[in-house]
C-alpha cells in the first residue's frame, strides 16, 4: 500500500499547496513541495493560470520561468529524426528487463542528463507607469462638519457596598 503524500507550503503561510496560492508565490521556482505537487497536478495548474489571465487580461499577465530539477535522467532521442522522445529517470531504466532495454535502444540514442528544466507559468499583476498626478474626489471638496448635538448622560445609580457573611 502506497502512502499518500501531504503537500505543505514551505513558507508556512498556507497549509496546502494549491494553484491559486502557488501561482503568485515569489519562491515558485525553488519550492520543493511545489515540484512534487506540480508533477501530479500539472494540467490543473496550467488551466487555472490560463483561465485567470483570460478573465482579467487588463490586470494580469503570464510570466514563464524555468524550474530546474537536479537528478540523474535518461534522455531518449530518436536517431532518425533527432527528436527527443521522452525523458525518464535512471532508476526507471534500470528496473526494465534486458529485452525491454534492447527494444528501447533500437534506433534510439540514450543520454544521461543531470538536470531537467521545466517551464512553469506564473501570474503577475501588470505594471503601469503613472503619467499624470492622481486626484481623488474626496480630497477636492471638503465636507461641512455636522452640527454638534448635546447629549445628556443618564444618571448613574451608586453601587451598594457588599457585606461579608460570617
Amino acid at each position: 500500500m502506497r502512502k499518500s503524500r501531504i503537500y505543505v507550503c514551505e513558507l508556512k503561510r498556507h497549509r496546502k499547496v494549491e494553484a491559486p496560492l502557488c501561482a503568485v508565490c515569489p519562491r515558485l521556482e525553488k519550492c520543493r513541495s511545489f515540484r512534487a505537487w506540480y508533477r501530479v497536478h500539472k494540467g490543473d495548474y496550467v488551466d487555472f493560470v490560463v483561465d485567470i489571465v483570460k478573465k482579467f487580461p487588463e490586470k494580469y499577465q503570464m510570466e514563464v520561468s524555468f524550474m530546474a530539477e537536479k537528478q540523474h535522467f535518461v534522455q531518449i532521442v530518436d536517431t532518425a529524426t533527432g527528436a527527443i522522445e521522452r525523458v525518464t529517470t535512471l532508476s526507471e531504466i534500470q528496473a526494465l528487463t534486458i529485452e525491454e532495454k534492447l527494444a528501447l535502444s533500437r534506433g534510439k540514442s540514450l543520454f544521461i542528463v543531470s538536470h531537467r528544466i521545466e517551464p512553469i507559468v506564473k501570474v503577475e499583476l501588470k505594471r503601469h507607469v503613472i503619467k499624470e498626478p492622481m486626484q481623488f474626489k474626496d480630497a477636492e471638496a471638503p465636507k461641512e462638519p455636522a452640527p454638534i448635538e448635546e447629549v445628556t448622560p443618564d444618571p448613574v445609580k451608586p453601587a451598594k457596598p457588599r457585606t461579608r457573611k460570617k
